[in-house]
């Protein structure tokens, strides 16, 4: 590792609440960091603001935040590129072909690329060992227009993970049912 270090976009989900800030880390893919951390770690956050889902509490802002990752959702890269921008990255990437899902994490729907290693199933990609799954080009399904982001999702919390090949009937999406 070398003496560089980042300050890197997030917002943190948690079952009732969305921590915007920066996390600081000397490693060069947010989702390292995530995935060498053990469940009982924390997450710090520097320059915080917290919003409630139910919108009914005013938006607090702290200096910094602990956030116990056992209870983290997912975690959404706010940065207008795919991981931290360093020039020497691609020494760290592993040949691996995206694959189109869907996915419900708590009660969010989302659409995304998974990476799984060539000739591998989706089967065995869902069984993984590293405790953040990355979505890529992930976005939000009640948000059609959000910009797509890079997720990294907490594999405990997910509830459901599905390629996407063909158009899905709108009944799949609870949250959009109502809508029609």
């Amino acid at each position: 590792m070398d003496d560089k270090s980042w300050h890197i976009g997030v917002e943190v989900y948690l079952p009732s609440a969305v921590y915007r800030g920066k996390v600081f880390t000397r490693h060069n893919r947010l989702s390292d960091y995530l995935n060498l951390m053990t469940s009982d770690g924390i997450i710090q956050l520097d320059d915080v603001e917290i919003q409630t889902f139910s919108g009914k509490s005013p938006t607090v802002k702290s200096k910094s935040a602990l956030i116990y990752m056992r209870h983290v959702t997912f975690v959404v890269e706010l940065s207008s590129s795919p991981s931290t921008t360093n020039e020497n990255q691609e020494v760290y990437l592993v040949n691996k072909e995206p694959r189109r899902v869907l996915i419900e994490v708590g009660s969010f729907w989302m659409q995304g690329d998974v990476h799984i290693t060539p000739g591998s199933e989706l089967n065995s990609f869902a069984f993984g060992k590293s405790s953040f799954i990355p979505l890529t080009t992930a976005t939000f399904i009640d948000f059609p227009g959000s910009e797509p982001r890079t997720f990294l999702i907490n594999r405990r919390r997910v509830h459901c993970l599905m390629p996407l090949t063909e158009a899905v009937p709108i009944t799949v999406y609870p949250a959009l049912a109502g809508q029609r």
